[in-house]
């Protein structure tokens, strides 16, 4: 059964601010990578969750170039969250310090939630997969005890985020329907329980 309608507009409606701030919510996740204050699985999450959205592999192939990183800002919402939960007693601190994200992070995730139902499930069970991410022939933990590991990855993520190309006018008039959008997801899915079983 297709979401009620308010629920698809507030869905396109978030998905597209999602969309345009990825690049500068990227950063969060670079930034908590970093944190020394923060506890160890926290900084494999945000690794991972790096390396997971500046993979060319992750992209999800479509005319409409700006859905391929649907996936992506849902999952760093999820990253961003788990973060803080297992971020220790500094968490709060970090979380503070990002304020304009994490304020409104449950509310943007029930909208997610409220729209896809049982793909959300799907991509919140990837957050306990992301410290087990390769990218480029090395693992999270190499990203994060090897510091010109560390320097390269940095480098990527500055390569990501000067060649996206979604902005508010790249997107006017393109958001309109979803099917193609959950058509995408579970097409994604489908490939990924292939690679696994």
């Amino acid at each position: 059964m297709p979401p009620a309608k308010d629920v698809e507009k507030r869905f396109l409606t978030q998905l597209s601010a999602n969309l345009v701030s990825l690049p500068f919510d990227l950063k969060v996740l670079y930034e908590a990578s970093v944190e020394p204050n923060l506890e160890r699985a926290a900084l494999e999450v945000a690794t991972g969750a790096i390396v997971y959205i500046i993979s060319p592999n992750d992209i999800i192939s479509d005319k409409n170039e700006a859905i391929g990183y649907t996936d992506d800002v849902i999952l760093l919402r999820l990253a961003l969250k788990q973060i803080v939960a297992v971020g220790g007693s500094e968490a709060g601190a970090f979380r503070d310090r990002f304020a304009e994200v994490y304020d409104n992070l449950d509310a943007e995730l029930e909208i997610y939630k409220d729209f896809f139902g049982d793909l959300y499930t799907w991509l919140e069970g990837k957050i306990a997969q992301l410290s087990k991410q390769i990218f480029k022939g090395k693992t999270v933990k190499d990203y994060l005890d090897d510091e010109e590991a560390t320097a390269f990855l940095y480098e990527e993520g500055l390569r990501f985020t000067t060649d996206y190309r979604v902005t508010e006018r790249s997107l006017e008039g393109r958001l309109k329907r979803t099917d193609h959008i959950v058509e995408l997801l579970k097409r994604r899915r489908a490939e990924e329980a292939k690679r696994i079983g």
